[in-house]
């Protein structure tokens, strides 16, 4: 998206006319009590960036869209890596941005409860804005008390396997299919590794993907992902998903800082989709966002393919949704809102999922624009509506954080790092009871 507009370029790959409109929600009235004025501003947005510098110069493309439309209006991105511990004190210190970007599994529910977002139905209402395409669970997942937050723009399934063609080819293992069991995933993993070229089978774009994995396994998180009252994560699956994941670990096949001393990546190295672009990996999980990262980085060193993680017996795909809010302490809320709707609505979701970034979670956009781009992989469509007819997010609830992640973090460090791999079904259910000393969710 070099030197490109990102709706120039929507516009010219959808020439035949799945486009209708060229400028998002920006024609849209303001909200009540506000108004666009015509001074000079300056918009700040809080994005977390995991498609490195190719995802970044996207957003940048996209952030001179809007000013070209709106030449009195200037927009500064904010990227972060370590996310929620750098927006967090940002939100307390009331020197956030004006947007701010946030999932269901990063951070939502902690800003939510810090007081980040104003609510956006006096501006929906003002503008008669239509929520009919955005499905009702996904709006529900950015409420609380019955308020929406957030406006949705994705939904994010973690359910691509990103895998190296020439590897496969080399080890002699068949390319894997979306039908393939969790036996097969886990067997090609470990006959793709070569530990004397320092190759490895598998890599996790993140180390605490390991949800991901006790999720393909069937291990539930909680009772009810809508409504959680109990810590359910040593319930069936949940500990043999995480002895297979420290097997693999210890064996040298999984690549990631977790498993340094094992024969993995020494801490400080980049591990995910680098790692697989460099080829020193046979396969990645993560999801859509990577495609256009990979293609840049691995410069067509290799061929490539992608498609899910396995779904069987009652295995589900972890998975967020992504959006972005208007900060309560912005002085310019208005015109955040614009810039809300500018990236949310429709015409910014077609342009997302032209460029590869995201899967949107309304049809139309899905089918009339992802599934018909011929952007790489071209096994995205299946994959995604895998993902989608699977998916399961993380309970929105204030206590989850400090009750879940808040306890298994430190501990799944310090398990998967141990020198001798220990009782995980022991492991899991004291953790759980830590849980539910912690933060009940009664």
């Amino acid at each position: 998206m070099k030197g490109t507009s990102w709706r120039r370029a929507a516009a010219a790959a959808l020439a035949a006319g799945l486009l209708v409109a060229a400028c998002g929600g920006s024609s849209e009235s303001p909200a009540a009590g506000s108004e666009l004025t015509t001074d000079p501003v300056t918009l700040t947005i809080q994005i977390f960036n995991a498609g490195g510098q190719a995802e970044l110069e996207y957003r940048q493309a996209q952030a001179a869209d809007f000013t070209a439309l709106h030449p009195n209006v200037t927009v500064e991105l904010v990227q972060s890596g370590n996310y929620i511990d750098t927006v967090l004190p940002q939100i307390a210190a009331g020197t956030v941005g004006d947007v701010i970007w946030t999932d269901t599994d990063t951070g939502f529910t902690q800003f939510a409860v810090a007081g980040a977002f104003e609510p956006l139905d006096s501006f929906i209402e003002a503008d008669g804005y239509d929520l009919s395409p955005y499905p009702s669970a996904l709006l529900k997942s950015f409420q609380v008390d019955g308020a929406q937050l957030v406006m949705p723009n994705s939904v994010l399934p973690f359910n691509f396997v990103y895998y190296n063609k020439d590897i496969f080819t080399a080890a002699g293992v068949a390319e894997p299919t979306s039908d393939w069991s969790i036996a097969e995933f886990v067997d090609a993993a470990r006959k793709t590794a070569d530990k004397g070229s320092k190759r490895y089978g598998l890599t996790l774009a993140w180390n605490e993907q390991y949800v991901a994995w006790m999720r393909m396994y069937g291990c539930e998180l909680s009772n009810d992902d809508s409504a959680a009252t109990e810590y359910t994560y040593n319930g069936a699956g949940c500990a043999d998903a995480m002895k297979a994941l420290d097997d693999l670990s210890r064996e040298a096949v999984l690549n990631w800082s977790l498993g340094a001393g094992f024969g993995g990546l020494p801490e400080g190295d980049k591990a995910g989709e680098q790692n697989f672009s460099a080829g020193n990996v046979a396969m990645l999980i993560s999801g859509t966002w990577e495609s256009p990262a990979i293609i840049e980085n691995s410069a067509g060193a290799f061929e490539w393919g992608a498609v899910s993680v396995p779904v069987e017996g009652n295995g589900k795909i972890q998975g967020a949704a992504s959006g972005f809010g208007v900060s309560s302490t912005s002085k310019n809320k208005a015109w955040a809102w614009e810039y809300v709707k500018f990236l949310t609505d429709i015409e910014g979701q077609k342009s997302d999922a032209t460029a590869g970034y995201n899967s949107s979670p309304i049809s139309a956009v899905l089918d009339d624009v992802y599934c018909k781009s011929e952007a790489l992989p071209l096994s995205k469509c299946e994959i995604t509506k895998i993902g989608n007819e699977h998916i399961a997010l993380e309970p929105i609830k204030g206590e989850w954080s400090e009750g879940f992640w808040g306890v298994i973090a430190p501990a799944f460090e310090g398990a998967f790092t141990a020198d001798m791999q220990g009782d995980w079904q022991a492991l899991l259910d004291d953790l759980v009871e830590q849980s539910t000393a912690a933060a009940p969710l009664q």
